[in-house]
């Protein structure tokens, strides 16, 4: 076999290096919280949880619109970002 053809074959490398986040980048950030987050002791599953009295596909449906005519104004730029902003915080 040639040398180019086992590189391919290697079973040690992948394909997609594991990303490496520098410090200072916003993606770096995002993950040390979540990290903190996570370690926190936190219960996931309740965080997640459906509200009482909710239905789910309700909930779902409700959301799932919301996202769609979220990234659709700010896609296009039809709305300024601070009249959002409101929204935004009532969702998260």
């Amino acid at each position: 076999m040639s040398l180019a053809l086992k590189q391919v074959f290697n079973k040690v490398m992948t394909f997609r290096r594991k990303r490496k986040f520098e410090s200072g980048m916003q993606c770096f950030e995002l993950r040390k919280k979540a990290q903190a987050s996570l370690n926190a002791g936190l219960d996931l599953k309740q965080a997640v949880q459906l509200p009482h009295g909710e239905d789910l596909s309700d909930w779902a449906h409700v959301n799932t619109c919301y996202k769609h005519f979220y990234y659709f104004v700010t896609e296009f730029n039809l709305i300024d970002h601070k009249e959002l902003e409101p929204l935004v915080r009532n969702y998260d």
